[in-house]
């Protein structure tokens, strides 16, 4: 009798436990949401991984549905339509499920990975754990295989831009010097602009000790276009850090102001700084040049700085580590 009278008062907690959760279902999709706020307000670096649904980035597109998703379950409460609005909460938190089983595979499948991404992913799988009840088992799996099928035919990603023959491509600095430092970075990456103009006065003293390379990695939609800019520039003053310094410095103040590369090439004119506009050139670099050095470094994020000596190459990734390492060298070149 005292052993049943045990598990009868174990069931009962057990049941307090899930009503007590699901009563307080809302904090999965506040979670999520805040996970990807503070992610894109707090983060030192642009992580090398991008993706959209239906020309939707696919971090607008998380805030958006998150907050759906929070204001759903409070007003369901509020106007006391718990059946019906559970029952729609937990269907879409379904198709969630099956779009977040696509993104996690394209994630595995190149071994890039998004960490607000995954929080946010373990945050929904977590609701529909709790809700799923609410709608009958076929139904969900319905649901799952939709957004699973939708996502796969909307969704298109990006990790490392492809476009493949030899050519030269932007070197400054000594081309004799054993330290070699390589620069990745994103026009339309906050971070980069930032570290960018520090970085700038540390690479004019070091111009003469060490081989300087900047590598421009298109990870947001139009940065390629600044790229090709920079290279239209290179193909006509040639590997004058000096020069190449101030056209960057440029094009960051541009991009921030999301100016089109014609009004650019525009500005570059009016400033008298010579340009040849050449695509399939700067095509040719990236496919034969950066490509395969992103791979080599396994660039995943940027601002991202790699430096070479004596065949070692060690990277380090965001602001404040980019500049504590520049500053070692500086010390030690």
């Amino acid at each position: 009798m005292i052993h049943k009278h045990k598990v009868n008062s174990g069931g009962k907690e057990m049941r307090g436990l899930v009503m007590n959760v699901q009563n307080k279902v809302w904090i999965f999709p506040a979670l999520a949401l805040l996970t990807l706020i503070i992610g894109h307000l707090c983060r030192e670096s642009c992580v090398f991984l991008h993706g959209d649904i239906l020309g939707l980035d696919l971090e607008t597109l998380g805030i958006f549905f998150y907050s759906v998703l929070f204001l759903a379950v409070i007003l369901s409460r509020k106007f006391s339509l718990e059946d019906v609005g559970m029952k729609l909460i937990a269907a879409i938190v379904s198709i969630g499920v099956g779009a977040e089983i696509i993104l996690l595979n394209f994630q595995i499948q190149n071994k890039t990975y998004c960490p607000k991404c995954l929080i946010s992913g373990f945050f929904l799988i977590g609701m529909f754990f709790v809700i799923s009840r609410y709608i009958k088992v076929w139904i969900v799996i319905l649901l799952i295989v939709f957004g699973a099928i939708f996502t796969s035919f909307t969704f298109s990603g990006s990790v490392v831009p492809s476009y493949a023959e030899e050519i030269r491509y932007p070197s400054f600095g000594s081309e004799k010097a054993q330290t070699e430092i390589i620069i990745y970075s994103d026009y339309l990456c906050p971070a980069c602009r930032k570290v960018d103009s520090q970085l700038n006065d540390i690479l004019r003293k070091l111009k003469n000790q060490v081989k300087i390379r900047f590598i421009d990695v298109p990870l947001h939609p139009g940065s390629l276009e600044y790229a090709k800019l920079f290279l239209y520039v290179w193909f006509e003053s040639g590997n004058n850090l000096e020069h190449a310094l101030k056209v960057r410095d440029m094009l960051f103040h541009k991009a921030q102001m999301r100016m089109t590369q014609h009004e650019v090439m525009r500005s570059l004119s009016i400033q008298g700084i010579p340009y040849k506009k050449d695509e399939d050139t700067a095509k040719t670099i990236f496919r034969q040049i950066y490509n395969p050095l992103m791979q080599t470094d396994k660039i995943r994020a940027t601002p991202t700085m790699v430096i070479v000596k004596d065949n070692n190459r060690k990277s380090y990734i965001g602001g404040p580590e980019i500049m504590k390492a520049i500053e070692a060298v500086a010390a030690h070149p």
